[in-house]
C-alpha cells in the first residue's frame, strides 16, 4: 500500500440524497456531506455530479491521500464488481460506475449493494461490533437484508444475497410487490405492509380509518387497541416467521433491525424476538440477540469504505 495514502471515501446513493464521508484508516470521519440525487434523464448526471462535489469538498492534496472509494448502491452490483445492474431508484440499467469514478478522479473505486453496505457498517463500527456472523434487515417502505458470515457478504452467484425482502409468504390476501412478484415478506414486512394490515383488519370490521403512519399503530398498541394489537401480532409472526428460517439456515449469533420501523424500538424487538424463538430450532433459542441498529444513515458509508479497506490485501493491515 502506498504509505502516503491514508483515506478513505465512503458514498451511499440514496434516491433522495447522496451521502458522503472522508475518514481516516481507523473509521474515524473527518468530514461529511451530502447532495441531492439528481435522478433527472434516467440518472445520467449522478456520476458526474459525484466527482463534481468531492473535488469541491475535499482539498486537491488531501485527495492525493485517498486510498479509495466505496459506494453503496440500491440496487445489484455485476459479479464482477464493476457495473450497477439494476436500480430503480435511480433510473439505471447497466450503469459501469466504477470504470466511470475511476477515470474521472485517477482512485480505486469498489461497489455493493446499499443493504450489504449497512450490514458491514453495523459490523465495523455500529451494534455488531466484534461480530463476524450477523443478519442485518431494513424495515422501511420495504425490506432489506444483509447476511455476513465470518466477516464477508453473502452476495451469491446472481448478487442477490440477502434480498431477503422477498421471500415468499403464504397468505389468502393477494399483494402485489415492486419487484412483480405476489407476496412478497415485504408486502407484509415493512411498514408499508403495517399499514396496509391495519387498514384491511378496519375494514373488515367496517371501522373508520383515519390515514395514520407507523407510529400511530405502534401508540394505538400500547393504547390497548384490538386492531392494532392484531396488526403487530401478525406482522411480528409473519417476519419473525422468516427470520427464524434465515437463522436456521445461516446460524448466524446477532439480527440486527435497522430502517425506519427500528425507530419504535423494544415495542418492535421484544415481540419479534418472541416471535422468532417461536420458530427457530432449539439449539439456537437461547443463542441470539436482536438489537436495534446503530449507525443511521451512516451505516452504508462505513459499510461501502470498509469494503474499500479489506478488499486490498496491502491496505488490510492498516485496519486498528
Amino acid at each position: 500500500m502506498d504509505n502516503q495514502r491514508k483515506k478513505l471515501i465512503g458514498i451511499d446513493i440514496g434516491g433522495t440524497f447522496v451521502k458522503f464521508a472522508l475518514m481516516d484508516m481507523t473509521g474515524t470521519i473527518e468530514k461529511n456531506w451530502m447532495i441531492p440525487t439528481d435522478i433527472s434523464e434516467k440518472g445520467k448526471h449522478i456520476p458526474a455530479a459525484l466527482c463534481t462535489s468531492i473535488r469541491a469538498e475535499i482539498a486537491k492534496d488531501q485527495l492525493a491521500d485517498v486510498l479509495g472509494i466505496g459506494i453503496g448502491v440500491p440496487g445489484p452490483i455485476s459479479p464482477d464488481g464493476t457495473t450497477v445492474v439494476r436500480a430503480v431508484n435511480l433510473d439505471w440499467e447497466q450503469v459501469p460506475l466504477k470504470e466511470i469514478i475511476q477515470q474521472k478522479l485517477g482512485i480505486g473505486v469498489v461497489l455493493l449493494n446499499d443493504a450489504n453496505a449497512a450490514a458491514l457498517g453495523e459490523m465495523w463500527k455500529g451494534a455488531a461490533q466484534g461480530k463476524e456472523n450477523l443478519l442485518f434487515v431494513t424495515l422501511g417502505t420495504g425490506v432489506g437484508g444483509g447476511i455476513v458470515l465470518n466477516g464477508e457478504v453473502l452476495n451469491g452467484c446472481h448478487s442477490a444475497g440477502g434480498e431477503i425482502g422477498h421471500i415468499p409468504v403464504r397468505s389468502a390476501e393477494n399483494r402485489l410487490c415492486g419487484c412483480g412478484g405476489r407476496n412478497c415478506l415485504e408486502t407484509f414486512a415493512s411498514a408499508t405492509g403495517l399499514v396496509l394490515t391495519m387498514r384491511e383488519k378496519l375494514k373488515n370490521a367496517e371501522e373508520p380509518w383515519a390515514e395514520m403512519a407507523p407510529q400511530d399503530i405502534f401508540k394505538a398498541v400500547k393504547d390497548k387497541n384490538p386492531y392494532a394489537q392484531a396488526t403487530l401480532e401478525e406482522f411480528t409472526d409473519i417476519l419473525g416467521q422468516a427470520l427464524a428460517g434465515i437463522m436456521n439456515t445461516i446460524d448466524v449469533e446477532e439480527v440486527i433491525i435497522g430502517g425506519g420501523l427500528s425507530e419504535a424500538g423494544d415495542d418492535l424487538l421484544e415481540p419479534l424476538k418472541k416471535k422468532m424463538e417461536t420458530y427457530v430450532f432449539p439449539q439456537i433459542k437461547q443463542h441470539f440477540s436482536v438489537k436495534k441498529a446503530q449507525l443511521g444513515n451512516k451505516a452504508g458509508i462505513y459499510g461501502a469504505a470498509y469494503v474499500y479497506l479489506t478488499s486490498k490485501k496491502e491496505a488490510a493491515h492498516s485496519i486498528k
